[in-house]
């Protein structure tokens, strides 16, 4: 397949995913500490206007007017997840179906944009930060947060069921850009930005059983496995997590992002 076509088929594997699990994201990752969506809406500043790419089912829009937004704007190509940011946000944000590669918005429109657990999944990944760039505001800032794509520590769950994952092989598309999974890469992508960070850090996603094994039935790499393996695989997953368990009944689970800023030089 090529590269093109390649691309194509992933952006409608996601597409038709988060069209049956809007909000998988938020309910994955709102429990995070702390919150990768709150350290995100901590960049804007009050009256800024702010563009969310792939903002799902509008948590993040929802943080970002809580941290003082005044327009708040967001894209996904998935229509189920702009639905459910409609009913959660109403009138209070501009909601628009469109790629990020192609942001139907004129020249610096924005103060910031930002992106949650997107910007890995998206190619070509180069076309998307031209276009952040471009729809920015002289001395904008661009602020996103990735999985990091490293372990944690072994005695956790996110480890030990990720490792059963990985001993079927996926069955769908190849997602994403290489350069987005280390500082290295994301600081080459970003080379025509100003006052560019990458950041490692982890967030808390420990929780009981049920919890976690809800959390591992929301990813992609499930939906990539067939489905009578899948369903073979929550006693293995439940067993490492009964290995894991803690006096208060939770089991550790902890997640690893990169977050990344840069900003546009001023005219």
């Amino acid at each position: 397949m090529q590269r093109e076509d390649a691309d194509e088929h992933a952006e409608r594997w996601l597409t038709d995913w988060h069209d049956r699990h809007p909000g998988a994201t938020s309910r994955a990752l709102a429990r995070g500490r702390p919150s990768t969506y709150d350290r995100l809406a901590s960049f804007v500043q009050p009256g800024q206007s702010v563009l969310d790419l792939a903002c799902g089912d509008g948590f993040l829009l929802e943080r970002l007017r809580a941290h003082g937004a005044s327009a708040i704007t967001g894209v996904d190509m998935s229509p189920g997840e702009l639905a459910s940011a409609r009913e959660r946000l109403g009138n209070e944000a501009t909601l628009v179906e469109a790629r990020a590669q192609s942001l139907p918005f004129p020249d610096a429109t924005f103060d910031l944009v930002t992106c949650h657990m997107a910007l890995m999944l998206m190619r070509p990944v180069a076309e998307v930060v031209a276009e952040v760039r471009r729809v920015l505001r002289p001395n904008g800032r661009f602020a996103a947060i990735l999985s990091s794509f490293r372990s944690t520590d072994p005695e956790d769950a996110w480890v030990r069921v990720t490792e059963l994952l990985r001993k079927t092989p996926p069955k769908g598309p190849v997602i994403g850009d290489p350069c987005t999974r280390d500082a290295a890469g994301l600081t080459q992508l970003l080379a025509a930005y100003s006052d560019v960070h990458v950041e490692s850090f982890t967030s808390d996603l420990s929780g009981t059983p049920d919890e976690i094994w809800a959390l591992f039935t929301e990813i992609y790499p499930f939906e990539m496995i067939p489905p009578e393996e899948a369903k073979a695989m929550e006693e293995p997953a439940r067993a490492e997590m009964r290995s894991l368990l803690r006096a208060d009944g939770t089991v550790p689970c902890t997640f690893a992002y990169l977050e990344v800023r840069a900003s546009k030089e001023g005219a």
